[in-house]
C-alpha cells in the first residue's frame, strides 16, 4: 500500500533523515580512521589521541597503559594503572591487559592488587604459559618458593622452550638443582635437553650432570646430536672418563643406533653405519674444500651400508689430517688398531694411512700405519701399540704426509671402513 506525501515538508523528511544518518556515520567513521591513524604512530602521544577519540575502545587504553609501564626513560606505573584499569573495565576477559595491570601494581609496590590481577588473569586464561610464567616470577620475588615453582612448572609444561630460563631463574633462589628438577620444571626429554644445552654452554657441569641423569633415566629415544653438547663440555673441562660414560649412556637412548662395534673397541661406529658425523666420540671431519672432499659413501663399502670416502682433487701436494675419532685409552694397555682400506687411482708416492696421537703428561705419542696408494682392492691395515703412562686422551685420524718428490699433487680416492681399536693379546705383532 502506498501513502502519498502531500506536504512538501513531509516529502523532505526522508532526504533530511538520510543526510543526518550519512553525517552521523561519516563522523564516526572519520573518528575511527583518525584513532587508527594515531595508534599506528606507535607513540605515547598517538595512544593518548586515540584514547581521547575513542574512549570506549579497550585496546586504546591498553596500549596507552603499556606505553607508561614499559617506557624505560620515563616509566609511570601510576598512570599505567589508571589506563590499564580502564582497559580491563571495558574488556574484563583480556588476560593481556590483566597481566600488564598486575605488573603496573607490582611496579608501585602494591603486591596485594598485583596478586589479584594475576589471579584474575588465570581465571580468564588458565592454560596460558605467559600468565603462569609471570605469576610464578612474581611469587619468586615474594619469597613464596613452592607456589612459584608450581606456576613456573606449569608454564614450562605448556611451553617447553622456557625450560632453560626457568631453571636459571629458579637457581638464583634455590641452589639445589635436584629440588628444581623435582618442583620447577616438568620431566620430559624436550625440557631436559633445553636445560642441558644452557648449562653445558655456561660450563655449569655439576648441574648439567643432574639434568643428564634425569634425561637418561627417562629412557626416551633422543637424537644423538642433541646430547653431544654435554659430552663436548665434559671433554673441554678434561673430564674424559665422565665423557666416555656419558657417551655410552647417550648411545643407549639414541635414535637409530648403529650395529654394535667389536667388543672393547675404543672407536664407536667403526663401520659408519649411523650416518652421524659430529662431536663427542663420533667420527668428525671438516667440510669439503678445494683440495679434499670427505663424505659417507653408500656406493662403495667393505661391509654394511656405507664407508668413509676421501677424494683428493689433485690441486696441491698437501699434508692432510682429517676424518678423526677421539678415544680414551687405559694407560699402559696394549691395543690393536685395525681398518679396511681401498684406493682408486691415488697418485704420488704418499698415500693414505691411519695415525694414532695420544696426549700424555710427559711424552705425547704418535704412531701410524703403512700407507695405501694407487689402485688397491679392500685390504686390512693393522697397528699394535701400547698406551703411554698417564695417557688420558687420544685421536685416530686419516692422514696423508706431504711428499718430497716432484709432481706430487695428490689425486684420486680412498675408502675406509670397519675401523676398530680393541685390547690386544700379548702375541699380537708389536709396532
Amino acid at each position: 500500500m502506498n501513502f502519498a506525501l502531500t506536504s512538501p515538508r513531509l516529502r523532505l523528511l526522508p532526504v533530511i533523515s538520510s543526510c543526518a544518518l550519512a553525517i552521523f556515520l561519516g563522523y564516526f567513521g572519520l573518528r575511527n580512521a583518525l584513532a587508527t591513524y594515531y595508534l599506528n604512530l606507535d607513540t605515547r602521544a598517538g595512544y593518548e589521541r586515540a584514547a581521547a577519540l575513542e574512549p570506549a575502545n579497550a585496546r586504546n587504553w591498553f596500549l596507552l597503559g603499556r606505553s607508561y609501564l614499559y617506557d624505560f626513560e620515563q616509566p609511570d606505573p601510576a598512570a599505567a594503572v589508571q589506563c590499564l584499569r580502564k582497559a580491563v573495565a571495558l574488556d574484563p576477559y583480556s588476560a593481556e591487559a590483566l597481566l600488564d595491570l598486575a605488573a603496573a601494581y607490582d611496579g608501585q609496590g602494591d603486591s596485594g592488587d598485583a596478586r589479584q590481577a594475576f589471579l584474575a588473569a588465570q581465571r580468564v586464561y588458565p592454560l596460558s604459559a605467559d600468565v603462569a610464567w609471570s605469576y610464578g616470577n612474581f611469587l619468586l620475588r615474594q619469597g613464596e618458593q613452592d607456589a612459584a615453582f608450581r606456576e613456573i612448572r606449569k608454564s614450562v609444561e605448556l611451553e617447553p622452550k622456557r625450560a632453560a630460563e626457568a631453571f636459571s631463574r629458579a637457581l638464583r633462589v634455590q641452589p639445589d638443582g635436584n629440588v628444581l628438577l623435582d618442583k620447577a620444571v616438568s620431566a620430559s626429554a624436550a625440557v631436559y635437553l633445553a636445560i642441558l644445552h644452557s648449562l653445558s654452554d655456561a660450563g655449569d657441569l655439576n648441574n648439567a650432570q643432574l639434568v643428564w641423569n634425569r634425561l637418561i633415566a627417562l629412557q626416551q629415544k633422543v637424537p644423538l646430536s642433541e646430547m653431544v653438547v654435554f659430552i663436548n663440555a665434559l671433554l673441554q673441562q678434561r673430564r674424559a672418563a665422565d665423557a666416555v660414560d656419558a657417551w655410552g649412556q647417550a648411545v643407549s637412548i639414541m635414535q637409530n643406533p648403529p650395529p654394535p662395534d667389536l667388543a672393547g673397541s675404543l672407536l664407536w661406529d667403526g663401520g659408519f653405519e649411523s650416518g652421524y658425523i659430529g662431536g663427542g666420540f663420533a667420527w668428525h671431519f671438516a667440510p669439503a674444500s678445494n683440495d679434499v672432499q670427505i663424505s659417507l659413501d653408500q656406493s662403495e663399502k667393505h661391509s654394511g651400508e656405507r664407508a668413509l670416502r676421501i677424494l683428493f682433487n689433485g690441486h696441491r701436494n698437501i699434508s692432510f689430517e682429517d676424518g678423526c675419532h677421539n678415544f680414551v685409552p687405559e694407560s699402559g694397555k696394549r691395543y690393536l688398531l685395525s681398518a679396511w682400506v681401498k684406493t682408486q687411482s691415488l697418485t704420488s708416492n704418499e698415500g693414505v694411512r691411519l695415525r694414532i696421537f695420544v696426549f700424555a703428561p710427559t711424552n705425547n705419542q704418535s704412531v701410524a700405519t703403512e700407507d695405501v696408494r694407487g689402485t688397491q682392492p679392500w685390504q686390512q691395515l693393522q697397528l699394535a701399540w701400547v698406551a703411554p703412562p698417564g695417557a688420558g686422551f687420544g685421536t685416530v685420524c686419516v692422514i696423508r704426509k706431504m711428499s718430497d718428490m716432484p709432481g706430487s699433487d695428490i689425486q684420486g680416492a680412498a675408502w675406509l671402513d670397519d675401523i676398530s681399536m680393541v685390547p690386544a693379546n700379548e702375541d699380537s705383532p708389536r709396532p
